[in-house]
């Protein structure tokens, strides 16, 4: 019989309780990714916004944190940066400003895919 791995025990524990809180009336959303070994609990005030918000700040730290000269990181950057100004002006209009910056992002990444191609 194989040993349960740390992320299915976690996830056993995390559903007890969870089970224990429904009786308390008190609703969460469990979501998990066996591959990456995540497990995220949502409360129920959490709408889609706000999720992909949170979800976005880890893409935000690895393009905070992955050193210019990877090939990717211009992408990675430009693109979370235009992601995170999307979220936060979800519910409201962007300003001329806003999308000025969002065209010359994505010309850094027009020009980071040109330089890929290029070698």
């Amino acid at each position: 019989m194989q040993m349960p791995s740390s992320i299915e025990i976690i996830l056993d524990r995390v559903k007890t309780i969870l089970r224990e809180l429904e009786s308390q009336d008190v609703s969460a959303k469990l979501v998990f990714d066996y591959d990456a070994g995540i497990v995220k609990i949502y409360g129920e005030e959490s709408d889609y916004v706000k999720r992909a918000h949170s979800g976005l700040s880890d893409i935000q730290e690895l393009a905070y944190t992955t050193a210019e000269h990877h090939p990717y990181w211009a992408i990675l950057y430009h693109a979370s940066e235009i992601s995170k100004t999307v979220l936060e002006t979800w519910e409201s209009q962007l300003t001329h400003d806003q999308m000025s910056e969002m065209s010359w992002r994505c010309d850094e990444i027009k020009m980071a895919i040109d330089r890929m191609t290029r070698t």
